[in-house]
Order: structure tokens, then C-alpha cells, then sequence
């Protein structure tokens, strides 16, 4: 089995309302673990986002500012550098808010497959495929699964 790439998991985790006959009111209706997953789901996609902005504005310091040879203090007085700090404390937010929804998914039964696929989802998200090879591919199987057994149904 090809295993899915990350960008794969995190459409996956933006779709799963959407495999509900694409009525995204409905299906949260019948499984509100869809509604946690997608937001759980745009907080990874705005954590990526934020990442490539980061490294981008530190590029353009680097290029332009002599940030690498900068002291911490001179680092932190630079006031081009100020988004750098803004963007650590959106994405440690959105990281607490996706700590947030996975302690709340564990509380919250998925009611449909397509609800356990995306429970699932998030948590193939969470667990490092470097730490547990095998049982990622496991997980990532058992979603597919359960795809293909919610098309059939």
C-alpha cells in the first residue's frame, strides 16, 4: 500500500464533512466529531501557512537585516523582526487549540464512518510516522478502510 503523504491527510481531514453528500450542516448534525476534525484540520493548514511565512520573513532578515550574526537582544529590538514573534505566538496558539480538539475527540464517539475516519485522521496527524512506522501504515490502512466501507454503504 502507498502510504499518504501529510497534504494527503490534511485534505482528507478537510473533506470528511464533505463525504456526507457534501451537506456539511447535515453531516455535522448526525456526527459533530466531523465539525472538531475539520477545525482541527484548518489549524494544521494555518500552522503550515504560518511556517512558510516564518521562514520567509527570517530568509529576507537574513538576506537583508545581518539577522544570523544579530545578538538575541538586537534580534528582538529589530523592528522588521516583529512579525517573526507575532508568528510564534499565532502558531503556539493554533498548536494549544489542536492539543484543545484532540483531548475533546477523545471525548466525543464518532457516530458515522465518515466520523471515524476523520477521528482517525487526526490522529495520523498527531503520531510521528518516524516513531511508529508500522502502525502508521496500520492507521492510515484502517482509514482507507473505512472510506471505501462509508462509499459502499
Amino acid at each position: 500500500m502507498a502510504r499518504l503523504s501529510r497534504r494527503k491527510v490534511v485534505a482528507a481531514l478537510g473533506s470528511a464533512p464533505l463525504l456526507a453528500n457534501g451537506k456539511f450542516a447535515a453531516a455535522v448534525s448526525t456526527d459533530p466529531v466531523l465539525l472538531l476534525c475539520a477545525h482541527y484540520g484548518e489549524l494544521v493548514r494555518r500552522q503550515e501557512q504560518l511556517m512558510r511565512q516564518w521562514g520567509d520573513r527570517e530568509a529576507w532578515l537574513g538576506a537583508n537585516r545581518d539577522w544570523f550574526n544579530l545578538s538575541k537582544d538586537a534580534q528582538r529590538a529589530l523592528p522588521e523582526a516583529q512579525l517573526l514573534y507575532a508568528i510564534d505566538e499565532e502558531y503556539d496558539r493554533c498548536v494549544r487549540a489542536g492539543v484543545r480538539i484532540v483531548r475533546r475527540l477523545r471525548a466525543v464517539p464518532a457516530l458515522t464512518v465518515e466520523g471515524a475516519a476523520a477521528k482517525l485522521s487526526v490522529v495520523s496527524e498527531v503520531i510521528d510516522p518516524e516513531d511508529y512506522p508500522g502502525a502508521h501504515r496500520v492507521l492510515l490502512s484502517t482509514i482507507e478502510d473505512l472510506h471505501a466501507i462509508g462509499r459502499k454503504g
